[in-house]
């Protein structure tokens, strides 16, 4: 068994964590566009155009909110990285010491079930379930490229820019051909 210490850079975001950025933005637009027509309709024309615009601008508060998640979300699965054989993610640590399997499984969030985490705003990450893989951690920025890492006790899916090279490293830091 090899010591491995790698820094991978994550996949570019997939359609699963693009869908949610553009729905956010036509949720938002809408929004504003809709409270420009109540303006319009509500404000007494004696009103002044800066109060105006203020009340129909005033749904792009949210925007620095949803900007600063998706940023945060982003930051969080833009890298992974193997330290001394142990499988770094963010804060959490998964030693490759027992590891089973690492193979791509495009299909894992298929029918998976958020039990906790963010399900697609910048990244997907936390836990999730599903019928045929059970409970696992999920550190996505797309399916395309996902990395499933199985151990006796735990599954994990990531999604690395070069998902063979990754599956390489993983399987000679764990120790298995």
């Amino acid at each position: 068994m090899a010591t491995v210490n790698q820094v991978f850079e994550s996949a570019p975001m997939g359609r699963r964590v693009i869908a949610p950025v553009v729905f956010t933005a036509v949720v938002l637009l809408g929004a504003v566009v809709f409270n420009a027509l109540v303006v319009a309709r509500q404000m007494p024309a004696a009103t002044p155009v800066v109060a105006r615009a203020a009340a129909s601008l005033a749904p792009l508060v949210v925007f620095p909110i949803v900007y600063a998640v998706f940023l945060f979300e982003r930051s969080r699965t833009a890298q992974i990285r193997i330290e001394e054989n142990c499988l770094v993610l963010g804060r959490k640590r998964f030693p490759l010491t027992g590891l089973v399997d690492a193979s791509r499984d495009p299909s894992i969030m298929r029918w998976a079930v958020k039990r906790f985490g963010n399900g697609g705003l910048g990244s997907i990450r936390g836990r999730f379930w599903s019928r045929r893989v059970g409970s696992f951690y999920a550190f996505l920025t797309g399916t395309e490229n996902a990395v499933v890492l199985r151990w006796p006790d735990k599954v994990v899916a990531v999604s690395p820019a070069d998902p063979e090279f990754f599956i390489y490293s993983a399987r000679s830091a764990a120790g298995l051909k």
